[in-house]
């Protein structure tokens, strides 16, 4: 299974996630660069974010990416 996924958020900006572990995963802005006709496309990423699951209602995201925080890291099993 994929351990990161790219999100968008409801208002038009995509987030890299990634599974951490149990508790957390990293969410990273990304920021994308349209080059014109001689140019290439940029892609760059935000500082990550280490966010807790049992914290993420204070992060400063749309609730659609909440959401889609809380569904991708459900579909890991918890370690036994």
């Amino acid at each position: 299974m994929e351990r990161e996924i790219l999100v968008e958020d409801g208002i038009g900006g995509e987030h890299m996630i990634k599974y951490l572990d149990e508790e957390r995963v990293i969410v990273q802005k990304v920021q994308r660069y349209i080059g014109g006709d001689d140019t290439e496309d940029y892609v760059s990423f935000g500082m990550p974010g280490k966010v807790r699951l049992s914290d993420v209602n204070s992060w400063p995201f749309t609730e659609e990416l909440k959401s889609q925080i809380s569904e991708f890291h459900a579909q890991f099993p918890a370690a036994e």
